[in-house]
């Protein structure tokens, strides 16, 4: 799918079978679908009308809700986290890591918070002993905190002055 939507990427993002088309405006959204649309014609795939969505306000897309100018972790998600037990192992603490991971972008300074949990992880210490520190805890449950406390991403407003930069490493 990724080489029939080649230079659409700054509109479309397909994923295995799906297909998420995003626009500014509605008649810019209306080329995009019909770009999209066309691709599919030319490649002779087909689409299945009943599971597809024309510009609805908000929807389900990989783990978050997106639209209107927001994205959001899913609802069952964030109840996976917030269900989430205290890790007792390794693997745990990657599977929670993984979870948790996969919505750093929504909490600020995650990599910080989630040191204490991740340095767990390093050494040659036997592979599933863990020593579960007051540090530990305090990262797991501010990380379930910030997590489940609604956490939103808003689209910039380009009529706005944006403030942005670039970090070159030294």
């Amino acid at each position: 799918m990724s080489q029939v939507l080649e230079n659409c990427e700054s509109f479309a993002v397909p994923y295995i079978d799906d297909i998420a088309i995003y626009s500014n405006n509605w008649e810019d959204h209306l080329k995009h679908v019909n770009e999209v649309l066309k691709r599919i014609g030319d490649t002779n795939l087909t689409i299945k009308p009943s599971k597809c969505k024309f510009a609805p306000n908000r929807t389900k897309y990989l783990g978050h809700v997106v639209g209107s100018g927001v994205r959001t972790p899913a609802e069952a998600k964030i109840k996976a986290v917030l269900d989430f037990p205290t890790p007792t192992s390794k693997t745990q603490i990657r599977a929670f890591l993984g979870l948790a991971g996969y919505y750093a972008h929504y909490v600020e300074n995650f990599s910080v918070i989630a040191a204490s949990l991740t340095n767990v992880l390093k050494g040659k210490v036997k592979r599933e002993s863990i020593i579960w520190t007051k540090e530990c805890n305090h990262a797991f449950e501010e990380l379930k905190r910030r997590l489940t406390k609604k956490p939103v991403l808003y689209a910039p407003d380009y009529k706005k002055n944006l403030l942005s930069g670039v970090m070159h490493p030294t």
